[in-house]
């Protein structure tokens, strides 16, 4: 059975035209380095939605553990890779890194996925963005029935 995390990510990346994406330049300024980017995520709690209609919540941790919910909470990773965010879930039967552009738009950010071999390109906005962890969203588990248990996220790859 495909992870509900797979299924939202697929069905996000389904929504999105490739050609709209590779026609429009994100709006707004693009956040590089390892300090900025850690920065901009550590110990915040960011309330988003895919550019198909997914909403999502995602907690970053300053150690590099993350948790995302999308209806039920995947234990994940985070680190900067290339001046690029990027993300693996434990639930995620794909094993896959996810990796992101980030940018600032006013007091909001937008994710851009670049395109690359594996997957069309997707983007993601932040409505809302809290410190701390503010939906108090589990770390280090996996309340998902149908994910794959694997090895615990928080290591890098």
């Amino acid at each position: 059975m495909v992870s509900r995390l797979l299924f939202s990510l697929t069905a996000a990346l389904v929504m999105v035209s490739a050609a709209r994406l590779a026609a429009d330049e994100p709006a707004g300024t693009r956040i590089r380095g390892d300090a900025a980017l850690r920065a901009a995520l550590s110990d915040r709690t960011f309330y988003g939605r895919y550019e198909g209609g997914i909403n999502w919540i995602e907690y970053y941790t300053p150690d590099g553990r993350s948790a995302y919910w999308d209806g039920c909470t995947h234990d994940g990773a985070w680190w900067i890779d290339n001046d690029l965010v990027c993300f693996r879930y434990r639930g995620d039967a794909a094993g896959r890194k996810y990796c992101w552009m980030l940018y600032q738009r006013g007091s909001q950010y937008e994710f851009l996925m670049p395109v690359d071999p594996e997957s069309d390109p997707v983007r993601a906005y932040t409505t809302d963005i809290r410190a701390g962890n503010r939906e108090h969203l589990p770390l280090g588990t996996d309340d998902c029935v149908s994910v794959d248990l694997r090895p615990p996220a928080g290591q890098r790859p």
